[in-house]
């Protein structure tokens, strides 16, 4: 019989977007659940307050190590990192490594084999090949995730769409795959009416958008993918009057976005909020959220302004369409023309808004709430550790 907690490390190379509301939301509550948790992480690529929220973590009872992993493929520090992570396998004899995305799923997982960890889970948060433009990159992501799949124990996706793209891919068979849908806490400022109202008021003086302005916000790392300058697109050509278009975040491409909203006359327009570490104050401003995404795995974005009860325009991609479907927002073609006439349309129909935001409002409680992800993925682990052990007696059985 086991006598101490199952021991479950985390690794990921980026703590930023997405994977660092995960992150935070996810491993303290497994800590809560019994079970001992660990976080091997960079913040090469890390949030402006990454080192508070991984302190945060330390005190929840997270074991944190923080390495260096760099985006993109270098083969020296790429090496460099995998011996780090394999150390720390080898030293803390983990029960399951659990990887996130690409990077870190392709060192994670071959360090695990070679430390014999047994049970390798992974989880890809919109596959590489997925979001990638160039063809021969995105044959080698696919390769490379099919080649790591056989190392694999069990895909944890965060969506229906997510796995279906693995399924159909060849990376994992069906029965390697557990949807775990990404969920966050349910109680916000936002079921007080006199709080929203009060950071409403705050959040206007913040952004500096003047009380009479309607305002449409995205908010998303600043990179090829999210589809920002279909966004900056669909401000040019909207035709609702005082709207304020505000995008939240960080990247690579803010040069560029500052160059096309200069040269297209869009400065009163447009407003870069840059990163926004209260988001709540970004959901309190809002009349329309907007996600112009490529692809998604299931996106916080939307799940957060679900449970905002903020109106919603999306992409119709996988990941989007999961969540936005059947009346609980609009869905549109990744194309700017229909984004602005989404846009406009919401904007002068409020009982569409109110409907619109009721509905994904219900979805989100009903399915979305972060206890229904840590139940789910609490039963993936220990199945996971009840198979293995079945595995290992059967072997034993059958050596005697």
């Amino acid at each position: 019989m086991r006598k101490n907690r199952i021991k479950i490390v985390h690794i990921l190379e980026g703590f930023v977007g997405g994977l660092c509301t995960y992150m935070c939301a996810v491993l303290p509550q497994l800590a809560k659940n019994g079970f001992d948790v660990t976080l091997i992480c960079s913040v090469k690529r890390g949030c402006p307050n990454a080192p508070e929220l991984i302190s945060e973590l330390g005190r929840k009872q997270v074991k944190v190590y923080v390495i260096p992993i760099y985006r993109g493929i270098r083969p020296f520090r790429d090496l460099c990192s995998f011996f780090i992570i394999l150390n720390l396998l080898l030293k803390n004899k983990f029960d399951i490594v659990h990887t996130h995305c690409s990077k870190a799923g392709a060192l994670g997982r071959t360090a695990a084999v070679l430390a014999g960890i047994k049970i390798r889970l992974h989880s890809s948060h919109c596959f590489a090949f997925l979001r990638c433009g160039n063809r021969f990159a995105k044959l080698l992501y696919l390769f490379i995730e099919r080649v790591l799949g056989r190392l694999t124990t069990k895909f944890a996706a965060v969506s229906q769409s997510e796995r279906d793209a693995a399924v159909s891919s060849n990376i994992f068979p069906y029965h390697k795959c557990a949807v775990i849908k990404n969920c966050l806490e349910g109680n916000t400022a936002f079921t007080n009416i006199a709080s929203r109202e009060k950071k409403r008021e705050d959040s206007r003086i913040l952004f500096g958008i003047d009380k009479d302005m309607r305002v449409v916000a995205t908010a998303c790392r600043l990179i090829e993918y999210k589809g920002i300058f279909r966004f900056l697109e669909a401000a040019k050509i909207s035709r609702s009057t005082n709207t304020v278009f505000l995008i939240a975040g960080e990247g690579r491409l803010r040069p560029a976005i500052e160059r096309f909203i200069h040269e297209n006359g869009l400065n009163g327009k447009v407003k870069l909020a840059g990163y926004v570490t209260d988001m709540e104050r970004l959901y309190a401003v809002c009349d329309v959220i907007v996600l112009c995404s490529d692809c998604e795995g299931m996106p916080y974005l939307l799940l957060e302004a679900m449970r905002a009860k903020c109106p919603v325009v999306a992409t119709a991609v996988p990941g989007n369409k999961e969540l936005i479907s059947q009346d609980r927002g609009m869905l549109v073609e990744p194309a700017a023309a229909s984004i602005a006439a989404a846009i406009d349309e919401l904007l002068v129909d409020e009982q569409k808004q109110r409907r619109y935001a009721q509905n994904a409002y219900a979805y989100f409680c009903r399915h979305h709430i972060l206890e229904k992800q840590i139940s789910k993925l609490a039963q993936v682990y220990r199945s996971c550790i009840s198979a293995e052990h079945k595995n290992y007696a059967r072997t034993e059985f059958c050596t005697e």
